[in-house]
């Protein structure tokens, strides 16, 4: 089990100030944000798309991430992942949120970010979790677009892998970016997957672990 740094309330009980909401600085920093031209000025738009992207779906997940106190919790993914534990972490004071990063520098971005919440742990390998780790009540998923279409349907892949047969999985994107196409993929691996929050082109899918297939991958490399 991975160690846990203490708990997400101060001494006197109340749970701490963390400062403006994480989705409002991620929208001030973009409006405030220096236009740049060139190779630049691309990578300084790629990046403020996918801000948006993380934010608007992280508000829409959380609506529906309603945890039990002692929930364990898995969220895959950087977009949006610490907003997303901004907003849930205080909703289980017992149990945890681990967060599953891409590269080591949104490892340390996120430590960063969630340092004062005592029940979130980021790693960027689920590799990093005990073998004997018992597997989630709840597992997100903001799908990472950015990084492709394989790596995408092999986090789905994981994501399913880790959630416990009475737990919940959400799935979260953007039509515009192959969302439907993941759909169906996390449809190979679980029956009755239904669409349970849409905003414009974002959507929030779920699915149940009790209707997982006892057979069958999504990638097909098994």
């Amino acid at each position: 089990m991975i160690g846990n740094s203490g708990n997400g309330c101060g001494a006197n009980g109340m749970l701490p100030d963390f400062g403006p909401s994480p989705i409002a600085s991620s929208l001030q920093r973009l409006t405030m944000a220096k236009v740049t031209r060139g190779r630049a000025g691309r990578e300084q738009r790629r990046e403020e798309t996918l801000a948006v992207y993380g934010a608007t779906l992280a508000q829409m997940l959380q609506a529906h991430i309603k945890p039990d106190s002692g929930a364990r919790l898995l969220h895959i993914g950087s977009p949006g992942a610490a907003q997303l534990a901004g907003q849930i972490a205080h909703r289980f004071d017992t149990g945890e949120l681990v967060i599953c990063v891409y590269t080591y520098d949104e490892l340390e971005e996120a430590r960063a970010e969630l340092a004062g919440l005592g029940n979130v742990h980021v790693i960027n390998e689920l590799e990093d979790l005990d073998e004997d780790e018992p597997p989630f009540d709840i597992v997100s998923c903001i799908a990472p677009y950015h990084l492709g279409r394989d790596t995408v349907i092999d986090y789905i892949e994981q994501a399913v892998d880790r959630l416990a047969p009475d737990g919940a999985l959400y799935l979260a994107g953007d039509r515009q970016h192959e969302l439907d196409r993941y759909v169906e993929a996390l449809s190979r691996r679980v029956r009755d997957v239904k669409e349970v929050a849409g905003n414009g082109q974002y959507r929030v899918f779920a699915a149940q672990g009790r209707n997982m297939r006892k057979i069958g991958t999504i990638s097909g490399r098994r």
